[in-house]
This record gives C-alpha cells, structure tokens and sequence, in this order.
C-alpha cells in the first residue's frame, strides 16, 4: 500500500522534485558566491615593494600572499612614494624590503632596514602583526645557524629549517576546533534558515497534489490519509537534511549530533506544516502566503535556537 503513496507523492513528481532540488542549488550557489565575495572584502590589503627581489625577499613575500587575511599587492620598484598607498586608504600597511635584505637577514641585522607604513587603528596593528610574526619565522633558522656555529657545530640553513619545522608545534587552538565538534553553527544555520524560506516553493511545485475529489475518496480508506502525509514529510524531510549536511561540508565546519538532531526537529515541523497547508487551504494564493510567513518564522525559531 505504501508503494501507491510513494508512487503518487514521489515518482510521480519527480520533475517538480527535479525543479526544487535546482532552486535550492541555485540560491546556495548565490549564497556561496557571495559569502566567498565578503571573504575578500574583508582580508587586510598590504602593499609591498621588493627592492631585493633575492629568494629569501620572495619566500616572505609568498608566504605573506598565502596568509588566510591578507591580500597582497606588489608595488613597482620605481614607486617612490608607497606611503601614498596607505595615504590614499588603498592599502592598511605599506612596505618596502631593502635591496640587501638577503644579506641582513644572514647577519641578523633586520631591525630598522624594513620602511613600513601603516595606519593607526586595530587593523594596522593587525596586520603589523602579521607582518612581523612572518619576518621573526624566516629569522629564526639564521638565529639557530649563529648559534650552533658558536657551538662548534656546522649544519646547514636547509637542515635547519627542516629541524625548526618538524620541531614546531601544532596549535593548541587548531587542534581543538579540528577535533571537537560543534552544537552551535551561526553561518550554517543562516543559511540553511534561507533555503528552508526559499523551499516554500515546493507549495506551487506540488499544487497537483490538492485535488480534493482525490484526496476525499482517499479519506475512506484507514490511515491514508496519514500515510499521504508521512510520505510527502519524510520526502522533503530527507531532502532538505542533505542540504544541510553539503552546507556543512561546505562551510567546512564539524558539527554534533545535537545539532543535526535539532536540525531534523525544525525540519518535521516545517515539513508538517507545509503538508498541513498544502492539502488543506484550497486557494493557493491565500497558500502561498501563509507558507511564506510560517517559513520565515521556522527560519528565525531556527536561527534563535542557535544562541
């Protein structure tokens, strides 16, 4: 019996489930883009001018451009005016590397050699930061270098860096939030909470469903009706969970079984609702909109359980 429910809610349908699964797609896709769009915007952008142009002014050059939050702009060797940059709000720090920094950074004789310009605020200082972090990183096998050779001991740069990279240690912090999964997600659950508005949709794409003549001769046999509405909740509930779940993975984010637990609830309870709707309200405008409003108001219940 099952199967003739399964055939009218699902297979039957299949190209109206065809069209919400590619809606769905569509505004994630959107989301996505716009999401990666904002990522830029708010990276620090530094500007940079290598007078060097030496493979240790390239190292750090490269290794600043790979930084999660900066955004790297090289400046022309015959700009003599990199202030200008930070001057003008087109960059938070400018930076000129000397033509003998290769030489200075052997002998250890970085400081005062870098001109820096940054602006005064929060953001300077942060990317000041990162700037110095990346420049004391590069310094420290050459520390090591003079020291061992204090102690009578010859090993090469490239020994010692190797060393200094395998003896480093992982971070406390990365470690953690790789590890431990989550029962809160803000960014997931905001956009999951706007494909659950947008899947309202499946009101209009599965208005055939409401045939009244149908559906009452189907009230004569026990428990149809129930059967119609568990098929159509289950459906749309196991489609919307593996929404959910390649948001998730694309947000890169490791979430617990609480949290797709709470999920799962929300999402019976809006499927419900929507069935309720669907085979109940027979104006599909007057549909429409109640589904609209029940879906915003799931949406924000959603995103609130997140705090």
């Amino acid at each position: 019996m099952m199967k003739s429910y399964v055939y009218l809610v699902v297979i039957k349908q299949w190209k109206h489930y065809l069209a919400l699964i590619g809606i769905l797609l569509c505004v994630a896709f959107i989301i996505w883009v716009v999401q990666q769009n904002l990522n830029k915007t708010l990276r620090i952008p530094v500007a940079v001018q290598d007078m060097s142009n030496s493979p240790q002014s390239k190292e750090l050059v490269n290794k600043l451009r790979h930084h999660d939050i900066i955004q790297l702009e090289k400046i022309p060797k015959d700009d003599g005016y990199i202030d200008e940059r930070v001057s003008k709000k087109e960059a938070v720090v400018s930076m000129k590397i000397p033509k003998d920094y290769a030489t200075k950074l052997t002998h250890n004789h970085l400081q005062h050699s870098i001109n820096l310009y940054a602006r005064d605020d929060f953001i300077g200082s942060i990317a000041l930061e990162i700037i110095s972090k990346s420049i004391y990183e590069q310094q420290i096998p050459n520390i090591v270098k003079k020291h061992t050779k204090s102690a009578h001991k010859n090993y090469t740069l490239t020994t010692i860096k190797q060393r200094v990279t395998d003896k480093t240690p992982s971070s406390k912090i990365g470690y953690q939030a790789l590890k431990h999964t989550s029962n809160h997600s803000i960014s997931v659950s905001v956009i999951f909470a706007l494909l659950l508005c947008v899947s309202t949709i499946q009101i209009i794409l599965h208005q055939r469903l409401k045939q009244n003549a149908a559906l009452n001769r189907l009230a004569l046999f026990r428990y149809s009706k129930a059967k119609l509405y568990l098929t159509y909740i289950c459906t749309h509930t196991l489609l919307l969970m593996c929404f959910l779940g390649i948001i998730a993975l694309l947000m890169q984010q490791q979430l617990s079984f609480i949290f797709y637990l709470r999920s799962l609830l929300i999402i019976i309870i809006f499927e419900c609702g929507i069935a309720w709707l669907l085979f109940k309200v027979n104006t599909l405008s007057h549909r429409l909109f109640m589904s609209l409003i029940y879906g915003v108001t799931i949406a924000i219940i959603y995103i609130f359980l997140q705090f």
